[in-house]
């Protein structure tokens, strides 16, 4: 129970610590990973590894929605909750069907959000020396599909 406390207090002190604007980054970044983590357990027949990482990018989706207030009834809101919505419905068929291109189509979603969230939030917060400091390097950027989606 203590180490449970302990573990709680670090995560406050660690998410307080983090500009609002560079936590959705990361959560946007962290869906990414877990979907590729995903793709590669469809690829490699581990139910279990593919379980986890849905489920991962399923919750951190599922924050990204809550991050909306619930006050704000724009156009980008209503947006915004819609595709999260679509998208926490398609991804647990990937558990089902294995079909890796619900993956493929949510990342890309996702990848384009992340790219609009750091040319629009980050820039204006002066967030962006930050991210070119932890630019993946030339081996895991290969790793990544390029996205062509519109918004």
């Amino acid at each position: 129970m203590y180490a449970r406390n302990r573990v709680q207090a670090y995560r406050q002190t660690e998410s307080a610590a983090v500009h609002p604007v560079k936590l959705i980054h990361m959560m946007y970044e962290r869906v990414l990973t877990h979907l590729t983590f995903a793709e590669e357990a469809v690829a490699a027949n581990d139910p279990r590894r593919r379980g986890e990482n849905l489920s991962k990018a399923i919750a951190l989706i599922s924050e990204l929605n809550a991050a909306i207030s619930p006050k704000d009834e724009s156009e980008a809101a209503a947006f915004l909750r819609g595709l999260y919505g679509a998208i926490m419905v398609e991804l647990p068929r990937v558990s089902l069907s294995n079909d890796v291109e619900i993956i493929h189509q949510s990342a890309r979603y996702i990848g384009e959000l992340k790219k609009v969230w750091e040319e629009t939030a980050m820039q204006e917060n002066g967030l962006l020396a930050e991210k070119a400091a932890m630019q993946p390097s030339a081996e895991a950027a290969a790793k990544i599909t390029p996205v062509s989606v519109s918004i």
